[in-house]
């Protein structure tokens, strides 16, 4: 009876930690939007984004990782300036809002197949995987959106960041890879 009583407690507990985590989380993947560069020729700049989504989506694991973004995204449609150049409904559904929806899709790769007891090899390419994951809403948003043809969709929203979202998607392996053999 005690035990039972004891584990619920805990699991209870375990839930709202990770919860409140993946609070902090969005609120960082927020912030790291307001570090952005513009790049001429294309409504996409370079953020912080891909390399603080990847590594918290780590860091939290699994649904917390879909938590995490779904806060996000609440936050900058209620007014926080968290996505890249604003907030609200008309930036989530503007150029560069598929990049967002794919949040989704590489937290959910990450924070279901990204444990790092998996090798070197295997889990960076989860990583890269994922990184890669943003694109397909992404790209497919900003071709709609823009109605531009697939080459210069493919100029504005892809060749410009990959060699840097690979960069970021390896140093988020590499810091939750760290960490998570630190804390254990």
């Amino acid at each position: 009876m005690i035990s039972e009583v004891l584990r619920r407690t805990l699991v209870r507990n375990r839930i709202l930690v990770m919860s409140a985590a993946s609070l902090v989380c969005a609120v960082i993947l927020g912030f790291s939007a307001l570090v952005r560069i513009p790049i001429p020729g294309t409504p996409v700049p370079v953020t912080l984004q891909t390399f603080a989504l990847l590594a918290c989506a780590g860091a939290l694991t699994r649904y917390y990782a879909l938590q995490m973004v779904a806060w996000y995204v609440l936050l900058g449609l209620v007014g926080a300036p968290f996505f890249a150049g604003g907030s609200g409904y008309a930036h989530i559904m503007g150029a560069t809002g598929g990049y967002i929806w794919g949040f989704f899709l590489a937290a959910a790769v990450v924070g279901f197949f990204g444990d790092t007891k998996r090798s070197l090899f295997s889990g960076m390419a989860i990583y890269l995987v994922a990184a890669l994951a943003l694109y397909v809403p992404g790209l497919l948003q900003l071709k709609f959106v823009t109605g531009v043809n697939w080459p210069n969709t493919l100029a504005m929203g892809f060749f410009p960041f990959i060699i840097t979202d690979i960069v970021k998607a390896v140093a988020a392996y590499g810091g939750v890879s760290f960490s998570k053999r630190i804390a254990h």
